[in-house]
């Protein structure tokens, strides 16, 4: 997909947060262009198989850890435990959407885990990338996380 057929074409499905100026979370929401959006890709979410969906394949990659989250509390509470390490560094996370039609974004990792709920609102499938870590966390609609250390290129 290029930034000519539909990469970001959709801004406006991003919480509303992420799109207001007003808000200091939102403020501190980087949106990035297809290119940056890709070199973020290949250096954590490509460096996994895909399925025929935009899942990815774990019968073929190995992880670490694999939860799961029954309801929105569950989630928020697993996105705190899985992001805080990161947000007490004062790191910043890299977010892909399942649906190419949003931006991927980047934002301290503080302020996704006061979003995590909102985050998830937008379509529990997704994936972080606390950047400059080993690690990616897939995010699914049936409430599965999949935590995995990212293979070296």
């Amino acid at each position: 997909m290029t930034e000519n057929n539909g990469y970001a074409s959709h801004p406006d499905y991003l919480p509303g947060f992420m799109n207001d100026p007003e808000d200091g979370d939102g403020r501190q929401v980087v949106k990035l262009r297809w290119a940056e959006s890709r070199e973020l890709e290949a250096m954590s979410l490509n460096r996994f198989p895909s399925t025929f969906s935009a899942a990815l394949d774990w019968n073929s990659a190995s992880y670490e850890d694999r939860l799961w989250w029954d309801d929105e509390e569950g989630w928020v509470r697993m996105a705190s435990q899985l992001l805080s390490s990161y947000a007490e560094r004062g790191m910043t996370v890299a977010i892909f959407w399942g649906n190419l039609a949003l931006p991927t974004v980047t934002l301290p990792a503080d302020v996704a885990i006061r979003h995590a709920r909102e985050i998830l609102d937008v379509g529990p499938h997704f994936w972080i990338y606390p950047i400059g870590a080993s690690v990616l966390i897939e995010c699914l609609l049936d409430g599965q996380i999949t935590v995995a250390a990212i293979p070296a290129a």
